[in-house]
């Protein structure tokens, strides 16, 4: 038998034998006559079993496969990809794209790496192409672009020069015609009208600002974010901070800024600020690492504490600290909730099953193996103290917090690193002048990204005047040219927010959002310092100038009593004779 007539089970069958052994039963579907082996029913015909057939890798319907695979049916353009990748007979490599080439005298199958040696990347229409000729400039060019001698393509569609993406229009025109496709394909897949005219409105505005292009890679993923926003509210004014948060998550909203941004931007949705969505996100945290303790034996325990902590939080609040001056916020709570439940935690493998069970030995133990728990765990221990009956109060002894002096950095090194701050690139512009508010003002970099335009105070003299601590200080004439620099090309990073909308010195990838400590960070390793080396270092060169009294460092730099007494203690004169003649030997 060349052919079988019909295959069933792995099995051939000819003509004869396919009408003996196959007996006529009608489809319990549309009622049309079929075969099945020995009569045996109910079945459903090829046609119905056809109907809503998915390809399994593109999700296109399937009428007639062009393979079938144990996962399912495969239309004809996905079946290349199911199908054992071939050695190319010219190059020898594993290919799944071989394909014969007349033309360049390929007669048997190659892979297109093969195929397409011979081919340039015209110069005038960017396109892979086979050389077709010289034009009267000299340059080799495709049959296209040799029709017109390389001149520019003016496309038909839109009447403005550009490149060819076919002969009836150009690549802008493709990508937009790209765009508006899956822009109405994506709306009806919307369910709320404010949905469907929010995604509507902010197509075109990404198109311009990304470029038709650019809208077509990203419009997929911009479309699941007002897609989960679709199903998630009925209509804008639902999506609170915390809903928001609760669903994306801070880190969700930062990857969403674009389309975030824009519906704050446009007022579709309630106007939100980094600070109330930090606070969200933290809520959120918190009461997580609470629930996460449900069923264990001391539950009731960690909430309490968490309500404690939370109280506490809103008196500083009450009493004026708040914003930039915040004490006792989101990240505190969290830190001590961590140590504490990691803590009472731990009590299990002690068989610790109450509070009056702990004693100071179990507290001692936790903190020689969890040293970086030691002070995080102070709110826990005197919450405990405070309201658990126990039989021993809990102590925590204090540990000296003196600073070693290796954390200075050397003169040549400090030398080399100003030298270096002062003369950036385009590129490295910005952390130059990050850096240098830390290693000449002693500032942190949580602090410096806090920073705002109206932080910074441009004199008619041409001078910069900043508000560290309780004084203005007039930054030096070197880094006021920085920022001579800095600030006519200073950008917003958020996709759908110009720099004029953002507040901060140093911008953010979220809208109205400042940049984050994680890239101060960044640059400091880049240069292989600390953030501590470069604090300790302008306290040091600070107190050589001359600034010897901590209440002096408190007003300049607005740093804290206790530190500035902190470093004065490590800076004495001793030391800094010491200082002066290590100095002095490095050259």
């Amino acid at each position: 038998m060349e052919k079988a007539h019909s295959v069933h089970e792995g099995k051939g069958y000819c003509g004869t034998c396919y009408k003996r052994e196959f007996k006529k039963i009608p489809c319990e579907q549309c009622g049309k006559t079929m075969r099945t082996l020995g009569g045996v029913g109910p079945a459903i015909c090829k046609t119905c079993r056809t109907v809503d057939r998915k390809c399994v890798r593109c999700g296109k319907d399937v009428p007639r496969a062009g393979l079938i695979v144990e996962e399912g049916v495969v239309c004809s353009s996905c079946a290349k990809h199911f199908k054992e990748p071939q050695r190319c007979p010219v190059c020898g490599q594993l290919s799944l794209y071989l394909s014969r080439d007349l033309k360049n005298g390929f007669t048997e199958p190659v892979c297109q790496q093969c195929r397409r040696k011979g081919h340039i990347n015209c110069p005038c229409c960017g396109k892979n192409r086979r050389p077709a000729g010289v034009t009267t400039d000299g340059r080799v060019v495709c049959a296209k672009c040799l029709e017109t001698d390389g001149q520019p393509f003016v496309c038909p569609k839109c009447g403005k020069t550009g490149k060819r993406h076919s002969s009836t229009r150009c690549e802008a025109c493709y990508w937009e015609e790209y765009v508006e496709k899956k822009l109405r394909a994506a709306v009806s897949l919307l369910s709320h009208s404010w949905a469907k005219d929010a995604f509507s409105k902010f197509v075109p505005a990404l198109i311009d600002r990304v470029k038709p292009q650019g809208a077509a890679m990203r419009i997929e993923r911009h479309f699941l974010f007002f897609a989960k926003l679709d199903a998630c509210f009925a209509s804008p004014a639902e999506a609170t901070s915390v809903a928001m948060t609760s669903i994306f998550g801070q880190d969700g909203l930062r990857r969403h800024g674009a389309a975030y941004g824009f519906l704050v931007k446009e007022g579709v949705i309630p106007k939100q600020s980094a600070d109330e969505i930090k606070a969200a996100d933290a809520v959120i945290k918190q009461m997580r690492m609470v629930d996460a303790c449900s069923g264990a034996w001391y539950h009731d325990i960690i909430k309490g504490f968490y309500t404690h902590l939370d109280q506490l939080s809103a008196r500083y609040a009450k009493r004026g600290w708040t914003g930039d001056r915040t004490r006792f916020g989101h990240r505190t709570i969290i830190a001590a909730l961590r140590a504490g439940i990691k803590f009472i935690a731990s009590l299990d493998q002690e068989k610790v099953h109450s509070v009056q069970q702990i004693e100071q030995i179990h507290l001692d133990r936790f903190i020689a193996n969890n040293m970086g728990y030691r002070h995080a765990v102070r709110a826990f221990v005197r919450y405990l103290n405070k309201t658990q009956k126990m039989f021993r109060k809990l102590k925590i002894d204090s540990v000296s917090t003196n600073l070693p002096p290796h954390i200075f950095l050397g003169h040549d090194r400090y030398v080399v690193l100003l030298q270096e701050w002062l003369n950036p690139t385009d590129e490295t512009l910005k952390e130059s002048i990050i850096c240098l508010l830390m290693l000449l003002y002693a500032q942190r970099g949580n602090k410096i990204v806090r920073l705002r335009l109206a932080d910074i105070m441009h004199g008619n003299d041409g001078s910069y005047r900043m508000q560290f601590g309780r004084t203005e200080i007039t930054l030096d004439r070197r880094i006021g040219a920085l920022f001579d620099r800095y600030l006519p090309a200073r950008k917003a990073l958020a996709t759908m927010e110009d720099a004029w909308e953002n507040a901060y010195l140093f911008t953010g990838r979220a809208p109205g959002d400042h940049l984050k400590e994680a890239a101060v960070s960044y640059y400091l390793k880049k240069y292989n310092v600390t953030a501590e080396q470069l604090f300790s270092t302008s306290i040091l060169y600070a107190y050589l100038s001359g600034l010897r009294y901590p209440k002096v460092l408190v007003k300049a730099f607005g740093i804290t009593d206790f530190t500035a007494i902190k470093y004065m203690n490590l800076i004495n004169p001793r030391m800094r004779d010491e200082l002066e003649s290590k100095m002095a030997a490095n050259g």
